[in-house]
This record gives C-alpha cells, structure tokens and sequence, in this order.
C-alpha cells in the first residue's frame, strides 16, 4: 500500500536553501574582495617601487652629471662618503628623494650608489631602490716630455728667460700626490719635430735632462698636440664646464670667491681661472682647488698684464704673452706663441703646433716642467665616464 508523504515535514527547506546560497554568493564576495585588494596593494607596492627606481637612477644620473671636479677628482681613496641628496619630481606631490654615495678605489675608478625612496605623508618609506655604477675617470693624457714642445723653432731674444726641463713644484705647492703623478723625472727643455732655434748663446737659459734640447724629433707630430688618448683637442674642448674666450681682447683672469660666501670659489665668473699662488704670496684661498679647461678661440689670444690662472689652456690660434702673465699647468696652442715682457711665468708644460707662424721667445719669462701643475691639471680636466661592460647593477633590497 502506498503512503502519501507528509508535505508538512518539509517545512523550512527553502530558508535552508536560501542561507546557503547566501553564505556562497558572501564567501564569493569576500574572495573577490580579497583579491581586489590584494591587487590594488601590489599594484600601490609596484608603483611605489617604480618611483623609488626611478629616484635612483635620477640620482645616479644626477651624480655623473653635475660631476665635481673639486670634490670628486681630489677624494681619496677609501670608504663610501655621503656627498650629495635630493628629491625628484615625477608630479604633484609625488615626494621622493635620493641619496648618493661616491667610492674611490685608485686613481681613476668609482663607485657610485644612489639610493631612492618612496615617502608617505609622514615621511615613512614606503620604497626603497638602489643602483649603482662603476666610473672611471676620462684623463686628457698627453704626451709631455719636455718643457717646451714644439714643431717649428723658437726666436728666443735676449737673455733673461729661462726653459728649464727640471722637474719642480710651484713655488708653495705641497699637496701634490706623487703616486698620481704620470712623470716625476726630470725632461729636456726644449723638444721640437724641426729645430729648436737653441743657439750657444741660449745654453745659458735652456736647461733640462738627459739634454736641454732636442732637434728633429720624429715622434712629435700632428697627434702630439691633438690625440690625448680618452680625449682629443675638440672633444676636451667641448666639454660642458669649458670656459670660452671668443675675442682677441685682452683678457684678465683673476680668482674671486662667492659674494654671498667667501668661503666658496665663484667658477661661474667668467674670467675665473683658479688660483695658481700659494703662501706666503697673496693668494685667494677657495680658489686653490680649482683646475677649470679654457678655450681660446679667437685666431690670436692675447693676455693682459696681471693675470693668473690654473688648469688646461687651449688656444685654437696664436697666443700672445705681454709680461706679468702666471698659467699652473697645461698650455696647449694649435698656432704660435708669442712671449714678451717681464714677469711670465708658467709652470707645468707650453705645446706649440706652430701652425700658423714662428714662435717667439723673450723679456723676463720662467717655463718650469712641473709633473705636479700637469698632475692637477689633468685632474681638473677629467670627467667620469661608465664602464664599457657591467657598469650599471641593481641592488636588491
């Protein structure tokens, strides 16, 4: 016999159902959630990561960019130094700084970390992000092995100058490095791819080892005065921080310091050379430590009395001395020189390509080889560069 079912003890089931769906559509809302939020999180991490990246590299770029010469150049060798921090702007309110730290290992190579941060509102770091780089210093090495370097002869006049290849420091110079030196040994005077334009009667003011001069030197040609290994003579004169001098009027160079403080050297005045004196003669202090490169382009660069400077000159026409004229360092001049007047001194090394026409030698002149003036110059002229291979690494954190 069959039994009809009790409908009345299925009361219920529908609210039974109805609770488990819910408690399925809730859990498939909650995991969406979840997952919504742990995507806008990773996404906030990513962004934040990006912009701590991004602040890195601009420090790492910031760094080789506005390279200090004085700084950088003069370091010594050890552990990393805290040089320089700044923030990056990637839009409104995107509050993001960086900071840099320069490593020197030898006379050429560097390290370079940069490490940026994502900031909150309150200053918590949200991201951090380091680079580094290694560099090596770009050296304008010439090849210096006399006091005098030239292609044509010299008209040397009178008898009250003198080229000496005997290497010596500048009056007051002690802080030169001799491990960084490229040549500490004495040179001849006066070397040239013709004559000399030494006569015996110029013996007396010529002076050098293992000779005071040398006539006909095969090895001096065109490339002396143009190739300089990482640099040539347009190249170093093309850098960013070269000092131009466009005119043939005479110009003055003198060292100022910063009006706003007198601690600092002003490189951005335009006729400010360096300061090539020491004590106890009047010197200006700040100015010791800069070594700028100078580019005459005019086809005859003249120099009024009373000047001084330091550095790397180089002159694309002739260059013409009229007495009380002080260079430390590098004079490098595709024309010819002209020198007259009392009080010319010039320590470090004179190149003449003689292009144009003969040089000129006389009045009240000192030419000193000094590998420590030649040493500071090169160093002010020397500019970081990346390595050609892994020069560019990312650092976890």
């Amino acid at each position: 016999m069959l039994r009809t079912p009790d409908l009345r003890s299925e009361r219920g089931i529908a609210l039974v159902l109805a609770v488990f769906a819910m408690v399925v559509i809730g859990a498939l809302v909650a995991g969406t959630v979840l997952v919504g939020r742990l995507e806008f999180q990773s996404s906030q991490a990513a962004l934040h990561a990006s912009a701590a990246q991004e602040a890195a590299e601009a420090g790492l770029a910031e760094r080789i960019d506005g390279w200090d010469v004085m700084v950088y150049n003069e370091m010594g060798f050890g552990p990393p130094n805290a040089i320089y921090g700044g923030t990056v702007e990637l839009g409104a309110g995107s509050n993001v700084e960086f900071a840099d730290r320069v490593t020197r290992f030898n006379n050429t190579m560097f390290l370079i970390e940069s490490t940026g941060r994502k900031l909150g509102a309150g200053g918590t770091v949200l991201a951090e992000r380091t680079v580094a780089g290694f560099m090596r210093l770009a050296r304008p090495t010439l090849s210096v092995n006399a006091a005098v370097t030239v292609t044509d002869p010299i008209q040397f006049n009178g008898n009250a100058f003198s080229v000496t290849g005997v290497n010596d420091n500048p009056p007051g110079w002690n802080d030169c490095d001799p491990t960084r030196a490229d040549n500490l040994d004495d040179v001849v005077g006066v070397r040239s791819s013709t004559g000399t334009g030494v006569g015996n009667n110029d013996l007396d003011n010529v002076s050098g080892s293992p000779v005071p001069y040398v006539d006909n030197d095969p090895t001096i040609t065109s490339q002396t005065f143009q190739d300089y290994l990482d640099y040539t003579y347009e190249t170093l004169a093309a850098q960013d921080n070269v000092k131009e001098l466009p005119n043939s009027t005479p110009y003055m160079f003198a060292p100022i310091v910063e009006l706003t403080d007198a601690t600092k050297c002003d490189r951005d005045v335009e006729l400010n050379m360096g300061e090539p004196r020491r004590p106890p003669l009047a010197y200006v202090a700040p100015c010791i430590g800069y070594f700028p490169v100078v580019h005459g382009t005019a086809n005859r660069t003249k120099m009024a009395s009373n000047t001084r400077g330091q550095g790397t000159l180089l002159v694309d026409g002739d260059l013409e001395l009229n007495g009380g004229f002080e260079w430390n360092g590098i004079i490098l001049v595709r024309g010819s020189i002209k020198i007259a007047g009392t009080g010319n001194k010039i320590w470090g090394a004179l190149l003449s390509e003689s292009i144009t026409e003969d040089n000129s030698i006389g009045g009240n002149v000192d030419i000193t080889y000094s590998a420590c003036a030649i040493q500071k110059a090169v160093q002010g002229a020397s500019l970081p560069v990346p390595l050609r291979t892994r020069s560019w690494v990312s650092v976890m954190q």
